[in-house]
């Protein structure tokens, strides 16, 4: 493990701050789409700009909020925000098995492949499509997300575990399975059909566990980042294309 990465001190932020985040995050993309069900906002670019707010939002804000407040100061030092070169073999395999899994439950739930991906209109190619179609879900969601779930969660499920006397072996599993359900649980939010709350439950909970396991395996960020954006690439890109 990096020697940048580890905590210095023990630091003040835990299970709260991640449970004010989720829930926060959780109330805002209801009301959303709550909100959407009875036609606002009209305007589609003001609707997916919102769609990312409600929950970057809330997310990063508690992420900065545990750090600099409660914590180090540094995202570094309190959630492994740091890169090494081999991050990029493990984040690309962990990515592309964990799509490929993903694409196997595609099948299984809708016959075909790709069915849970994103779609996009006729590209236009302008700065709103290069944040809307590739920035926003392959580069900014990911790193956020990744800061918050293996960053914050997962460090702070696998504290409070052996701050209560668990050992290191079993702080980790349930930081992984914590963050992995969570993960999960708030990419099914707004899903309508049974099939597809399945589908993408099972997908999302694959790969945020595997992320998890990534993170606490290296102590670090940045190859659970690239996992994530290998894996979110692998839908968006073939949707462009198609």
């Amino acid at each position: 493990m990096d020697s940048a990465v580890r905590v210095a001190r023990t630091p003040r932020w835990g299970i709260t701050d991640a449970a004010v985040g989720t829930v926060a995050a959780t109330i805002l993309v209801l009301l959303l789409s709550a909100a959407a069900l009875r036609g606002w906002p009209q305007d589609p670019r003001l609707s997916e700009v919102l769609s990312y707010l409600v929950v970057w939002v809330p997310l990063l804000g508690t992420v900065l909020i545990a750090s600099w407040w409660r914590g180090a100061k540094s995202l570094v030092t309190d959630f492994g925000f740091a890169f090494h070169p081999l991050d990029l073999l493990w984040g690309l395999t962990v990515g592309v098995l964990a799509r490929l899994l993903a694409g196997i439950l595609e099948i299984a739930g809708y016959g075909r492949l790709g069915s849970a991906g994103a779609t996009f209109g006729e590209p236009v190619r302008d700065l709103w499509w290069v944040f809307a179609a590739l920035l926003a879900p392959v580069l900014i969601g990911p790193v956020i997300e990744e800061l918050f779930f293996r960053g914050l969660l997962a460090r702070a499920v696998a504290g409070s575990a052996r701050s209560n006397g668990g050992s290191r072996r079993t702080a980790t599993a349930l930081a992984i399975v914590v963050s992995g359900l969570v993960f999960a649980l708030v990419h099914i939010l707004t899903v309508s059909t049974p099939t597809a709350a399945m589908v993408i439950g099972l997908s999302t909970f694959i790969f945020g566990a595997a992320a998890a396991a990534l993170s606490q395996l290296t102590g670090r960020l940045g190859g659970a980042s690239v996992a994530h954006i290998t894996f979110n690439a692998l839908v968006v890109v073939p949707a462009l294309m198609g």
